[in-house]
């Protein structure tokens, strides 16, 4: 009898595991918006929202974001943000970034991006994506041309 009753368990757990889709990526749409909220000389605050498309049939929650973002290679900050982020099934969602800006690695590169006009940004680093309480890692990797319109 405790054979039948193991074989039975077996068999659900090997039902229920090759019953779950595989979780398809998310998908960097781009850079909604982009506006300075502080300036200084050594640290600025910079607000990011980043648009991200879920391609799933299912919600998700993003929580836990870790990561550095470079201008024109050049890290400039590194942001940590801790908010739980609701994510509709196959739909755009906006990831807001509070970024702190080292304002000397910014300025290192400031005459090749006025020259430009415009400037690369490229967020990389790690997050957490799930469902039911159970998250499981997912590397942030974006990058956008963004135009400077200071005047």
């Amino acid at each position: 009898m405790k054979i039948i009753r193991l074989f039975v368990i077996i068999f659900a757990i090997w039902g229920l595991a090759s019953s779950c889709e595989k979780m398809k990526d998310l998908q960097f749409v781009r850079v909604a918006n982009l506006q300075m909220d502080e300036m200084g000389m050594s640290k600025s605050i910079v607000r990011l929202t980043l648009a991200y498309y879920n391609p799933n049939n299912y919600r998700l929650q993003l929580k836990d974001a870790n990561f550095n973002v470079f201008f024109d290679d050049t890290e400039v900050g590194h942001s940590l943000q801790d908010t739980m982020i609701n994510i509709p099934a196959k739909d755009t969602f906006y990831f807001p970034v509070k970024l702190e800006v080292n304002m000397a690695n910014v300025l290192k590169n400031a005459f090749t991006a006025f020259s430009n006009k415009e400037v690369t940004i490229k967020a990389t680093g790690n997050c957490k994506v799930g469902k039911g309480g159970i998250y499981l890692p997912f590397p942030i990797k974006c990058e956008t041309k963004q135009a400077l319109n200071f005047f």
